[in-house]
């Protein structure tokens, strides 16, 4: 396969700037009524607050296999955070676990667009409150067919956008109310978003530093995951709302399927799959490695080939308490390889000819 490999092509890491051709307006599970945040995380925290005092919440259940600075953000508001069983592997959640008392909310995740929608008729719904985190994929059937209380998204996560979340009811609950956006989160969206368009410049072969942009990048990130509730700014807003979204999630899932296709047999590795092809798309490609050890050997020649996958999520350091071994030991032997729109077809089978390559060099 032929791919320009060019000296600044690389594979993988944070979005740049993607020009596109705007359409009119995007449609979406959470229509006109979502409420707009600067982050994922800022949605999460708006709506435990908003929930901690109007409807007296005092516990969260969240899955065992799950992003431990999300999880510090929500100790943050005051909640206590319980596991339950659940993870990427899991076709069936351990709710059996879940010890529901008043004033409890449970969050469910599709994690990687790899699930439908989980069966919540284990429990009294009006005990138990639900949230679900569709940021994987949030225009799967599933989060457009949901009968949650609440659904967040972090946007960023699957779009061109420097920062932004949403947060939405299915089952028309009250929204907590939107913020400002901040002087610190204005400022380190717009770093973002120049650190976006500075490495656009760079993959076009212009005379831009990569650590310029890295630089720009980090800092801009740091800023959004932290610091008080905002509101998005108004160009995140824009740009959201321009994005062929239905023509880029039919390319991630079509690269996925070229990425599972090229990988298919190796007798070292495993790729997770949706649980049926009920409107699921994958948000990346989750390969499973049979050992840290050669996990990490193909991670390490991965990156010096310019080749950026992300591990989602480490979990060696939790920051609660009660995360079943296997759910570490599956975070420490996975790669996350992404397939989204940036790229084509050839470049999906040139990244798993280099994935080959190195699990065989591990194993000589």
């Amino acid at each position: 396969m032929e791919i320009n490999l060019s000296n600044s092509w690389e594979h993988g890491s944070e979005f740049h700037w993607l020009p596109h051709r705007s359409q009119t307006k995007m449609s979406a599970p959470w229509g006109g009524k979502g409420a707009l945040f600067g982050s994922g995380r800022d949605a999460f925290r708006a709506l435990l607050l908003h929930s901690r005092a109007a409807r007296d919440w005092r516990r969260l259940w969240v899955p065992s296999y799950f992003c431990q600075e999300v999880i510090a953000s929500f100790l943050s508001t005051g909640i206590d955070v319980l596991v339950y069983p659940d993870g990427p592997e899991d076709s069936i959640p351990g709710f059996e676990q879940v010890d529901a008392k008043p004033g409890d909310a449970l969050l469910i995740v599709n994690f990687f667009g790899l699930q439908t929608m989980r069966s919540i008729g284990w429990t009294d719904r009006s005990i138990v409150e639900i949230i679900e985190d569709h940021t994987h994929d949030p225009w799967s059937d599933w989060a457009w067919t949901s009968n949650a209380d609440w659904c967040v998204a972090s946007l960023r996560k699957v779009l061109p956008v420097p920062d932004g979340g949403v947060l939405w009811s299915p089952s028309d609950q009250p929204l907590p109310h939107t913020v400002p956006v901040s002087a610190e989160r204005r400022y380190a969206s717009l770093e973002k978003l120049t650190a976006m368009v500075l490495k656009s410049l760079y993959l076009e072969g212009q005379l831009v530093e990569k650590e310029v942009f890295r630089r720009l990048a980090i800092s801009g990130e740091s800023c959004i995951a932290s610091g008080e509730i905002s509101g998005m700014p108004e160009w995140t807003e824009n740009l959201v709302h321009s994005f062929p979204v239905k023509l880029w999630r039919e390319r991630r899932c079509s690269n996925h399927q070229v990425l599972y296709e090229a990988l298919a047999g190796v007798p070292w590795l495993t790729l997770l799959l949706p649980e049926d092809n009920s409107g699921a798309c994958p948000f990346s490609g989750i390969l499973v490695f049979d050992s840290q050890e050669c996990r990490t050997y193909v991670h390490e020649r991965l990156i010096a080939s310019r080749i950026y996958p992300a591990i989602l999520w480490p979990l060696d350091e939790p920051v609660i308490d009660g995360i079943h071994q296997k759910y570490v030991d599956l975070s420490n032997r996975m790669l996350s390889i992404h397939c989204d729109m940036r790229y084509s077809e050839h470049e999906m089978e040139y990244i798993a000819a280099q994935i080959r390559k190195f699990g065989e060099e591990y194993y000589r």
